[in-house]
């Protein structure tokens, strides 16, 4: 009987190790710093610098630091983690993927960053069920047929879905799309593609003056451009303002017009810009203010959008959170800086996150849209 009774009392110790969370979380990085082929930058200006990738990119793994240090705070959190720089080279990953000692007990893989990549891994993630981040890509068919993938930016169908909702609250259409019907444009194609399957109303203005003769101040109504060089911008900006025709208008615009020094921020205030993109700060927040200020006492250097330092913090801070909540995402409760995380799982595949950030121009500010 004694025997028995031992017996059953080291079965149960056993399936309790056999499910027990591992005492070290494992994350793997695999990050492009393109250290072999390191060159120093010409720099004339301070924000030269961010358009240097390997600059970029160290930025992500510092914000991935600044959340690990934060969550290794807790007792119970107890991380290894391995970096390895991987840009373009398939044979540099596959030496990585394949070192058994290197690999043993990986419980998250972020990145690769670049698609070929990212596939072969995706693979490896797949065979061995380790979930795999993907952080930067838009592209669909990287969750396709992988249930351990998760993709952090929205798909481009995306944006014409939520258009077509705005305009469908306050029966704005047709939707104006200011372009060439016969360009090769990535996204005016996924916009053109949506509409049609899904019975949208829309028009395409080939000018300037023609999408002005579509509009009235009755009631709203949405123009889209996907044109991104400045006498284009121009052109529409110009004949927009002129027609005083704006008091209704949502205009939609590449994010990079943001970036152009042709106007200021009032400028496009009066034109009532929107546009999409994949991140928002707000800086008048106290997290995102202690955030920086941390990062920059640590670091010697400002986070930013474009060094990518939030976007590692969240992503970090976001994917140890599920890790640890045996990767049930009803479990997590992060609250990000500026890469809000929303996931729909792919029938047979990933997930995807789905929430996509529509801001615009307002008093002067950039700010979420609220329609």
């Amino acid at each position: 009987m004694r025997k028995v009774v031992l017996f059953i009392i080291c079965l149960i110790f056993g399936l309790g190790s056999a499910f027990a969370k591992p005492s070290v979380y494992k994350i793997l990085y695999l990050i492009p710093f393109e250290t072999d082929s390191y060159t120093a930058p010409y720099v004339k200006e301070c924000e030269d610098m961010d358009n240097v990738r390997s600059y970029q990119l160290m930025g992500f793994w510092n914000g991935a630091q600044m959340a690990i240090e934060e969550l290794g705070k807790d007792e119970n959190f107890h991380f290894e983690i391995v970096v390895r720089d991987v840009s373009n080279s398939e044979s540099k990953l596959r030496k990585i993927l394949e070192d058994k000692e290197l690999m043993s007990g990986v419980n998250l893989i972020v990145g690769p960053f670049f698609s070929k990549l990212f596939t072969i891994a995706a693979e490896y993630a797949k065979q061995y069920q380790i979930p795999i981040v993907n952080p930067f890509t838009s592209r669909q068919d990287v969750v396709e047929g992988n249930e351990y993938v998760y993709k952090l930016i929205p798909s481009l169908e995306a944006r014409p879905s939520m258009i077509t909702f705005l305009a469908q609250q306050s029966n704005a259409f047709p939707i104006i799309i200011y372009g060439d019907s016969t360009s090769k444009n990535k996204e005016m194609l996924a916009y053109q593609k949506y509409f049609q399957d899904n019975h949208i109303s829309y028009d395409i203005s080939p000018n300037a003056s023609a999408v002005v003769n579509c509009l009235t101040n009755d009631r709203p109504q949405f123009v889209l451009t996907f044109y991104d060089n400045p006498a284009q911008n121009l052109i529409i900006s110009r004949n927009l303002l002129y027609s005083k025709k704006t008091d209704n208008l949502t205009f939609v615009v590449p994010e990079t017009w943001l970036e152009s020094k042709t106007y200021d921020i009032e400028y496009y205030s009066k034109l009532n810009l929107h546009f999409f993109s994949d991140y928002y700060v707000d800086f008048d927040d106290e997290k995102t203010k202690t955030f920086i200020y941390d990062y920059t006492q640590r670091f010697g250097v400002p986070p930013s959008l474009k060094n990518f330092a939030f976007q590692g913090y969240d992503i970090t801070r976001f994917f140890v959170e599920l890790m640890v909540n045996d990767f049930d995402l009803d479990r997590v409760k992060v609250m990000p800086i500026a890469f809000p995380l929303s996931f729909d799982k792919f029938p047979d595949g990933g997930f995807e996150n789905v929430n996509v950030q529509f801001l615009e121009v307002k008093d002067n500010e950039i700010v979420p849209s609220l329609h």
